[in-house]
């Protein structure tokens, strides 16, 4: 009965099994119990029919992490629609490009947001709804409407990512793919056992609010941290008031966390850390802190958290090969099938370093309006994922570059073709080339090599403005390395290798 309504049906059986436990939570004040929840959700729906969308219409929310999170996307879903989720830190023209890239006939966003506000006059298609506004409060007092049945193939997530072109492009999830992902959850990410409570730091728009269904599917209460962000000090309080929390970080907070919390964080079942990989040193410093509290996954935007895992019981630091597993991403999730492939998609044996291939109901079915980027993405059932890895003889995955040069900084990916697009729009830079170098703080930070005419320094803050002038705040270079020539191949190629040497980390 509840697979016929999809992801909607998660919190259908829920609100009936356990109505009356707390669901959502703003801080440390309850929001809603299930029953409550459900009714929101049903009125969402109800108010949504009124408006005649065909099935499937997409939906856009951009937002900080709010309550409102929870009532929009699964009502989204029981009425029949799809969730496009969108980054906030985007600027007002990276917003409405996607919101014209997948025709969204609704955006829910904050009043506060002003790139959000200016990206809906850049698109008049979409209608846009504040969150806190009586527009958006008389919404959740339609009288409730019943369930829109979907098929396990129907598009219920769209998740936009970069590519080397530096245009985004919308890999749809469909209620399927979400819920197998739901089931690895439990199997493989914690089969130590789920925690009760979820807390939302991370931004809902990506792995947080993913693992916001297995924690639905289990009758967990999600809290919103009242800051809508990460904050160690109220990290800190929430853990003395609430039991067994749960929470899904990028590798810079899991390094923040170690830095600067005081206490013994009493309320603390499980850091989910992903989103780039941790650095061993960093993981040996948290587990010798906090030892059985780590879980590691890997995962795309393709095939959501759902690669490799590596749960608690395999972050063993009296383990013989304790360095080696913590090096790595893990074993494949249950269902599953990861690869390693050279350049004629030849599997090769344990120790080999080739391009890693996924298989499984995870998997996305393609891009959206992209065939040709799907075609190449998408080869026989599998996932080519362009990362590079190798698997040890036990199983365990270790990832060893990005073929595709994705910079990860704070958890976020960064394509470096995008920002050069945007540098090379001054008129004084006549080449450029943006990489990645480590940073202890971030895992990366973007660093742009420069070819220009002028004296090293003099336009770096006409760049800063141009650069805020068109692209996200973190996508912005946080050095600029002035050059002659940049390092080429034969056939005129950026050797991005040699740059890299040219860096020294955190400088």
């Amino acid at each position: 009965m509840y697979f016929d309504y999809g992801l909607a049906g998660l919190l259908m059986r829920r609100a009936i099994i356990t109505p009356d436990a707390p669901a959502v939570a703003f801080g440390k004040e309850p929001v809603a119990t299930y029953r409550q929840l459900m009714r929101r959700v049903e009125a969402f729906s109800a108010w949504a029919g009124t408006l005649g969308l065909p099935k499937g219409a997409r939906v856009a929310i951009v937002l900080k992490n709010h309550p409102a999170w929870f009532e929009i996307m699964f009502g989204c879903w029981h009425a029949g629609l799809s969730v496009v989720p969108v980054n906030v830190k985007l600027h007002a023209q990276e917003v409405a490009y996607i919101l014209d890239d997948c025709q969204a006939s609704l955006m829910f966003f904050d009043s506060e947001n002003t790139a959000a506000a200016e990206a809906l006059s850049l698109v008049k298609a979409a209608r846009g709804i504040a969150i806190d506004t009586s527009e958006y409060s008389d919404i959740l007092h339609s009288s409730g409407g019943a369930p829109v049945a979907v098929g396990p193939g129907s598009l219920a997530w769209l998740f936009y990512t970069s590519g080397t072109t530096g245009k985004p492009k919308g890999a749809m999830l469909s209620h399927g793919n979400l819920l197998a992902m739901c089931q690895c959850y439990a199997t493989d990410v914690e089969p130590e056992g789920m925690g009760s409570t979820l807390l939302h730091f991370a931004p809902m728009s990506h792995g947080s609010g993913l693992y916001m269904l297995p924690h639905v599917l289990h009758g967990s209460l999600q809290v919103v941290p009242e800051s809508r962000g990460f904050n160690v000090g109220e990290l800190e309080s929430l853990l003395e008031h609430y039991d067994a929390v749960s929470f899904f970080a990028a590798p810079t907070m899991v390094t923040r966390l170690v830095d600067n919390v005081r206490g013994s964080l009493p309320g603390l079942h499980t850091v989910i850390c992903g989103g780039a990989p941790m650095y061993v040193s960093d993981a040996f410093r948290f587990l010798e802190r906090f030892p059985n509290k780590l879980a590691q996954i890997y995962g795309q935007g393709e095939t959501p958290m759902t690669i490799t895992s590596l749960p608690k019981s395999l972050h063993d630091l009296a383990h013989p090969r304790s360095r080696e597993r913590l090096a790595s991403c893990g074993v494949a999730q249950t269902g599953i099938e990861v690869r390693i492939v050279d350049d004629t998609g030849q599997q090769l044996p344990a120790g080999e370093l080739g391009e890693i291939i996924v298989r499984g109901p995870t998997v996305m079915a393609g891009y959206w309006k992209r065939p040709e980027e799907t075609a190449k993405a998408l080869k026989a059932g599998w996932l080519y994922t362009g990362d590079i890895g190798t698997f040890d003889s036990e199983g365990f995955l270790t990832l060893k570059d990005r073929s595709k040069d994705v910079i990860i900084s704070g958890g976020s990916n960064i394509y470096p073709r995008e920002v050069e697009e945007i540098l090379l729009l001054h008129p004084k830079v006549k080449e450029v080339a943006v990489l990645g170098q480590q940073d202890d703080e971030w895992g990366e930070t973007v660093v742009a090599c420069i070819v220009t005419d002028e004296h090293p320094g003099t336009i770096n803050a006409e760049l800063e403005e141009l650069c805020l002038n068109h692209i996200a705040r973190f996508k912005r270079p946080k050095h600029y390395l002035y050059m002659s020539s940049l390092p080429k191949n034969a056939t005129g190629k950026v050797l991005k290798a040699e740059l890299r040497g040219l860096l020294k980390p955190g400088a």
